[in-house]
């Protein structure tokens, strides 16, 4: 079975070459693994959209894969201060691909748990001591801060240090693959010399704004275009809603925290709200792994003992930690490990450490990452906060497990009502005790017309409601949608009151419009036949220049914009397509120019004046960086072929129907 594997992985390296233009024109993504909430999370009841070697991948994991992948977009977008159309991205190919990593992730698992690769706890503690914000100032462990993380994903520490032991088992594969990738310098330089290589171009643009005033369309022109184009002046429908909400949020603003009970909480759990003692500590770790034999045990420990004979004769420990320790996180601190309670560290460990006293040096200790010499460096005593401080958070704490208890009770009536009583919100409302919201004006894709103005406004509208409430059903039947989970302790119905729907308008009533749409085409049409001919009376005099050619002479480029310096990494200052043109053209003859049309301004003609080499001592310094990013991009997709590998052996069946629509009824 080895050897076919190895085969495989040769065979993608002899045929190299194949893959070198992928490699050229792929942008260098970080190979993301999405996140695992255990693998008995694939055994999970309910209707599968996937089995993978007879495990199952069910909906309502789907669902929540799916709605992470939305989640992400949509606060990528917020931080990047973008508009994005959520229904439009929640395609059928994104949901598919989502399907895909899914059944990618089943893959791993059953890859992780056959060959029994497992994350240990030194991996995992680094992983974590990574996790941004979970450092204080000095240095230590945030232990506050990271029981914050685990609340707000929902999970205790074992179920989070689980998941994660998983998700760094799942890297294996593609880190091994993703450090093996290896690339020739030749093709290095061309890939470097290309990103690199900077271009003089001139430009002039003829605009369509110079015709668009000789342009007055009679009134058989705007007949006929308006029937030919239709559909693009087609009114999309239109609607009136109703939601109605059950949320875990909007419960809590009528949850009350009794006081005695606050107090008593306070009381009973001072471990909730105190800082445990905390302990600062160095050590040196002679790395052993736990199958070693007596011998390399013994031995282990007698190099333990000698440095702790170092130690005692006064030699610095920070020194010798420098020196000898195997711990990666720590050892160029001197061994320092900051400050960390005594659940942060394995048993044998944090007993030693919890029994020591400030400045002592320990005996060698043996955990299971091998032999330790700690030395305690100063204790922080635990302390408890002031109850004052504290009952807030516990005020709140209490109102929101009462408003999830409530929402638990509440969401069953919820679903039942919307469904039986489906003509009308109104008696789920009494029955949850919300409020219904009404929006005017509601289209498919989520955008509101704004009464009295031209102006559209984006509704704050899930996608699945959207489809959900313009399904065909809904607006035949007019009843309630079913109780669609937005996300977790979300849950929302709703229905058209009003509903248009999509109609061919009179032209009269979109004459403005069509008129434009008229006069920009035809002023299109002229910049780029006006465009074209100079294009052509440019070539003819550049063959006629021959060899003499270059430079270009400056009575031929005094219609031209000043020359721009560009790159195909820098260019701000031209569109993609424009910049793709640029680095078509050649520096001979009619290859020194090209056009092309530029959507809604005209016709832009390019002229190639220089090409500007990469100077050596630039190229020589890029290499190392792309080689490393390049060899990343090869070992990914050594990555990518052995899944393929792995999932065209393995029994896989899909339900293509079940990731369509989640909310529609089977």
């Amino acid at each position: 079975m080895l050897e076919r594997k190895m085969g495989l992985f040769e065979w993608i390296r002899d045929h190299k070459r194949l893959m070198l233009g992928a490699l050229i024109v792929l942008i260098f993504p970080s190979f993301v693994f999405w996140g695992i909430s255990g693998y008995d999370q694939f055994m999970g009841d309910g209707t599968e959209v996937a089995e993978v070697q007879g495990r199952p991948i069910t909906r309502e994991r789907f669902e929540s894969a799916h709605r992470e992948q939305l989640d992400q977009m949509r606060r990528m977008a917020s931080m990047t201060g973008q508009s994005v159309d959520m229904t439009a991205l929640d395609s059928p190919e994104l949901r598919q691909d989502v399907l895909d990593r899914l059944i990618q992730d089943a893959l791993l698992q059953g890859m992780v748990i056959d060959r029994k690769i497992f994350a240990g706890d030194l991996r995992l503690r680094e992983e974590i001591g990574n996790i941004p914000n979970l450092r204080k100032a000095d240095g230590s462990f945030n232990l506050e801060q990271y029981k914050s993380l685990l609340a707000a994903q929902g999970k205790s520490e074992f179920q989070f240090e689980q998941s994660l032991r998983q998700e760094l088992a799942l890297r294996t594969l593609p880190e091994a693959l993703g450090a093996s990738g290896f690339l020739p310098t030749p093709v290095l330089q061309s890939i470097v010399a290309a990103q690199l290589e900077k271009r003089e171009i001139r430009q002039r643009l003829f605009s369509v704004k110079q015709f668009k005033d000789q342009l007055k369309p009679t009134q058989e022109q705007l007949e006929a275009y308006f029937k030919k184009e239709s559909k693009r002046f087609e009114l999309a429908a239109v609607a009136d809603l109703e939601i109605l909400t059950l949320s875990v949020k909007d419960l809590v603003a009528g949850e009350r925290a009794d006081a005695d009970a606050v107090k008593t909480y306070y009381e009973q759990n001072p471990q909730r709200f105190g800082e445990p003692e905390q302990r600062r500590a160095s050590h040196i770790l002679l790395e052993l792994s736990p199958s070693a034999s007596e011998s390399a045990k013994a031995q282990a420990i007698e190099k333990a003992k000698s440095i702790l004979e170092s130690i005692k004769d006064g030699k610095d420990f920070a020194a010798l930690a420098r020196q000898w320790s195997k711990d990666s996180g720590s050892a160029a601190q001197g061994g320092d490990l900051g400050f960390f309670s005594r659940e942060a560290m394995v048993k044998p460990f944090a007993d030693a450490v919890f029994a020591m006293k400030p400045g002592t040096v320990s005996e060698p200790l043996m955990s299971e990452f091998g032999v330790h010499v700690i030395k305690l460096t100063e204790i922080r005593p635990s302390k408890l906060k002031p109850f004052e401080q504290v009952r807030s958070d516990i005020e709140q704490q209490m109102k929101q497990e009462q408003a999830q208890k409530r929402f638990a009770e509440l969401a069953e009536v919820f679903s039942n009502t919307v469904y039986e009583q489906s003509d009308s919100l109104q008696p789920a409302a009494n029955k949850i005790n919300q409020k219904m919201l009404g929006l005017k004006g509601v289209h498919p894709d989520g955008r509101m017309s704004s009464a009295g103005s031209k102006s559209m406004q984006k509704a704050d509208i899930d996608p699945r409601v959207l489809r959900a409430v313009f399904s065909e059903e809904s607006i035949r039947l007019r009843r309630n949608t079913d109780a669609i989970e937005i996300s977790p302790g979300v849950l929302v119905s709703a229905r058209l009151s009003q509903y248009q729907p999509p109609s061919s308008p009179a032209l009269d009533s979109v004459r403005e419009a069509v008129t434009e749409a008229w006069v920009l085409e035809a002023a299109m049409e002229k910049a780029k036949a006006e465009g074209e001919k100079f294009m052509d009376a440019l070539v003819k005099q550049l063959v006629g220049l021959g060899e003499s050619q270059n430079p270009l002479p400056q009575p031929l480029l005094q219609s031209f914009s000043e020359p721009l310096l560009i790159s195909r990494g820098q260019s701000a200052a031209l569109d993609q397509q424009s910049l793709q043109t640029a680095f078509k053209l050649g520096m001979q003859g009619k290859a020194r120019v090209g056009g092309l049309v530029v959507p809604d301004q005209g016709f832009r003609v390019m002229v190639l004046g220089a090409v500007v080499p990469v100077p050596e001592e630039q190229l020589k310094s890029a290499i190392p960086m792309v080689r490393e990013q390049l060899a990343s991009l090869e070992g990914r997709l050594l990555s990518e072929q052995y899944l393929r590998y792995l999932r065209g052996r393995a029994a896989v069946k899909t339900y293509p129907n079940r990731i369509a629509n989640s909310n529609a009824k089977p």
